[in-house]
């Protein structure tokens, strides 16, 4: 089988130690091209994996690879034009999440795709768990009555721009999001949100998100979700996924689906749901099947729209903010 001729744009800590990892020894892909705008981290990692072809500007990789797709594992604050360019090149594209901190970019962006009409995904690997297959499941059908999740860790962090907000977005944006998109698998409609932000009171120009967000969401049909956020820990750290649908108690809290209390399937150790996911990517590029992908771009910057609508009602006081209306309505 001929490999898929493969560029990557954004080689920091996350793509050293997850991404690149699992891409190199994938039977389908060929890395041939990558580009960081730091100079150690492009060495570094050009070196480790082989690749000869380097850049520096992300212009300059288009222009001069012929690539049968591209990853984009750049921060938040990084998106710009990447991947409208891939689109217009006609060159399939995976993109880390989140997939950016505006509607307006995101909607940019989603039209470019569209119009193109070239493969997508972002990078929920959660969708891609065992326990959140069958969990979809059990629950399809059945009305989320009730979901409490929350995140308790601390602010420290392997990359400087996650602790500003202005470049992550914060925690709820670039790290909670992935929750809040699970529960959107499971089969939850955010229609609107309601939010209340703690600011951190020591406030500096390396660490500035909020110590706390909490949320609430309606769903369509009724029920509620609550989920929270906080970064204001020293040591430790505590997480829960809890879903009551259809007179039942759905726990996705840890590396395994419980239903009423009793384990129903485990997950694979390691990072079995990324290799997953990335495998699903390039398998439905081959196969030239969109449909295998679980979170295409179109579909994956409606959970944007729902975190980023929680910063809204955080920001205005707590209003209730509309996820059926613009900015954050997808059609």
């Amino acid at each position: 089988m001929a490999r898929l001729r493969v560029g990557v744009i954004g080689v920091g800590r996350m793509a050293e130690i997850c991404h690149l990892p699992i891409l190199a020894r994938l039977p389908q892909v060929e890395l041939v091209a990558f580009c960081d705008t730091n100079p150690e981290n492009l060495t570094a990692r050009a070196d480790e994996y082989g690749v000869q072809a380097r850049y520096t500007d992300h212009h300059d990789l288009f222009d001069n690879e012929k690539l049968d797709a591209v990853c984009i594992f750049v921060p938040p604050f990084a998106h710009t034009d990447a991947e409208i360019i891939a689109a217009q090149n006609g060159i399939p594209v995976f993109v880390e999440k989140p997939p950016a901190l505006s509607m307006d970019k995101a909607h940019e962006v989603r039209s470019a795709i569209e119009q193109a009409g070239i493969i997508s995904a972002v990078g929920f690997n959660e969708r891609y768990r065992i326990s959140a297959d069958l969990a979809r499941q059990r629950m399809d059908g059945k009305m989320i009555v009730q979901a409490l999740i929350h995140r308790l860790h601390g602010s420290r962090a392997a990359a400087y721009w996650w602790q500003i907000e202005k470049l992550s977005g914060g925690a709820f944006v670039e790290n909670t999001i992935h929750w809040v998109d699970l529960l959107r698998y499971l089969g939850a409609n955010y229609t609107s949100v309601t939010a209340r932000i703690v600011e951190r009171p020591d406030k500096t120009a390396d660490l500035d998100i909020p110590l706390s967000h909490c949320v609430t969401y309606t769903l369509a049909g009724g029920g509620v979700a609550n989920v929270t956020t906080c970064t204001a820990l020293h040591h430790g750290g505590h997480s829960q996924f809890l879903v009551a649908a259809d007179q039942s108690l759905y726990d996705l809290g840890g590396q395994a689906l419980k239903i009423d209390g009793e384990e129903v399937v485990r997950d694979e150790p390691g990072r079995a749901d990324y290799e997953r996911e990335f495998a699903t990517f390039f398998d439905a590029i081959i196969a030239g099947d969109p449909e295998r992908i679980r979170s295409p771009y179109s579909d994956a910057i409606k959970s944007l729209a729902a975190v980023l609508g929680a910063l809204e009602s955080a920001r205005a006081g707590g209003i209730p903010v509309d996820l059926t209306a613009p900015p954050y309505a997808v059609g």
